[in-house]
């Protein structure tokens, strides 16, 4: 089934410690469709993980003229009914951690599951088959040679490991979008350049749009991606916006406001 996002007008601003209005982050528009993904691109502090927050329901403190996914208008749910949506429909992975220490990545996946099933079923009456969502996920986790790591813990597997476990848990319930921070931050080039494969390959693969915050043009270039890029519109806010496919710009860090 086709995917819908949409965005119009949405903003954020930070507040300060005295509880004064702080910097604005905005974003304009932004509509995807299935199989669609865009990097979130900027300067270290301009916003970007605030943006990937509030756009997956992390954060209630923004507001927005629409916020949809498929037939859910996102910004007028209770907040029983966003954690149903993050919940079932939407896959978070972190710059760090995303697997509970304690348990196995087998348990790990089946977890994530259970409570995806649990959540969808909440907010739409419907029952997902478990038993078969957790045999797709181990298709994936052979098609990438990772079936032997089922059984270990998340500090028995190397950083590059790690990361692609994570992901595959962050698409375990079939997601109809993905908010991706960070994935390659902590992996030198090479791996960094099989995660990102993994990521926008199985996210075409499987119909799913997919928001990926990161700081890796030369991997934002290679695949092609269109990108969310920050401008800076004055001291006090920016705005991220639609750039089409990356292409490099000769303009430096310093052509842009650094919070």
């Amino acid at each position: 089934m086709a995917v819908s996002f949409k965005v119009k007008e949405l903003s954020y601003t930070y507040k300060q410690k005295d509880g004064s209005c702080g910097y604005k982050v905005e974003l304009p528009e932004l509509e995807l469709s299935s199989g669609d993904v865009y990097a979130i691109t900027g300067v270290s502090g301009c916003g970007k993980s605030t943006l990937l927050e509030c756009l997956g329901l992390l954060r209630q403190d923004f507001s927005a003229k629409i916020l949809s996914l498929d037939s859910y208008e996102l910004s007028k749910l209770s907040p029983k009914e966003q954690c149903l949506v993050r919940s079932s429909l939407m896959g978070y992975m972190p710059q760090t951690g995303g697997l509970i220490p304690y348990l196995t990545v087998k348990e790990n996946l089946k977890l994530q599951i259970e409570v995806s099933a649990d959540s969808f079923y909440k907010l739409t009456g419907k029952k997902l088959d478990t038993k078969e969502m957790y045999q797709d996920v181990l298709e994936k986790m052979q098609k990438f040679s990772m079936d032997s790591l089922l059984d270990r813990y998340p500090h028995e597997l190397s950083i590059g490991q790690r990361q692609r476990a994570v992901f595959l848990k962050t698409i375990s319930h079939n997601p109809k979008i993905v908010f991706i921070d960070e994935p390659t931050s902590s992996l030198d080039p090479e791996h960094g350049k099989i995660l990102f494969d993994s990521i926008v390959s199985l996210s075409r693969q499987l119909d799913m749009c997919a928001l990926v915050v990161t700081h890796d043009l030369n991997l934002v270039n290679k695949f092609s991606l269109k990108s969310l890029s920050y401008q800076s519109l004055d001291a006090q806010s920016g705005r991220f916006v639609v750039d089409g496919t990356y292409k490099k710009s000769s303009k430096t860090s310093e052509d842009y406001h650094d919070l």
